[in-house]
């Protein structure tokens, strides 16, 4: 597998690895929100375009024989963090962590985890937030993270929250 930032030509092939990827997500989870596919795609998009114009956000692509199976950012803490957590200055956010299905289980996300956290130390900050509203994704931050540092209850709806977490990229090098 080969870890790299996102370049222009990467633009299209992201764009389908999102909407799959949200497709097989928003399914598994049984959303039935009929605009969150297009609404997280429009944001996701947003991110790949500030990536390549902004320097405060990089994006990061998995390919696994010339194809991109798998994406990461490393980005300013988004609004949710913002708004709930005493956000530390210069301690960025890890996100749009995203693999696509057929890869799933299969070392990639292991992969783009340890080579940003590589990326991170190299930036010299040990430490990011990482959030998550969907049930799946917040299991798996939980065995790999352990708990967070805070749950907002009820934040997607009745018995749906969202979870932050305050990590030090020591801990788990």
């Amino acid at each position: 597998m080969n870890f790299r930032p996102l370049e222009r030509d990467d633009v299209k092939p992201l764009q389908r690895l999102f909407m799959e990827s949200l497709s097989d997500l928003i399914r598994r989870e049984q959303f039935e929100d009929a605009d969150l596919l297009d609404e997280e795609v429009a944001r996701l998009n947003t991110t790949v375009q500030d990536s390549l114009d902004d320097e405060t956000v990089q994006l990061f692509v998995v390919l696994k024989d010339d194809v991109i199976v798998g994406t990461v950012a490393i980005l300013p803490p988004n609004e949710i963090i913002t708004a709930h957590l005493d956000v530390e200055p210069d301690v960025p956010e890890v996100g749009c962590i995203y693999v696509t299905p057929s890869e799933q289980r299969q070392g990639v996300g292991h992969f783009l985890l340890k080579n940003v956290m590589d990326e991170l130390l190299i930036r010299g900050q040990p430490i990011f937030y990482l959030d998550a509203g969907f049930p799946t994704a917040q299991t798996y931050w939980e065995k790999r993270m352990g708990p967070p540092v805070l749950t907002i209850d009820h934040y997607w709806g009745l018995g749906a929250p969202h979870k932050i977490w305050r990590c030090d990229v020591t801990q788990y090098k």
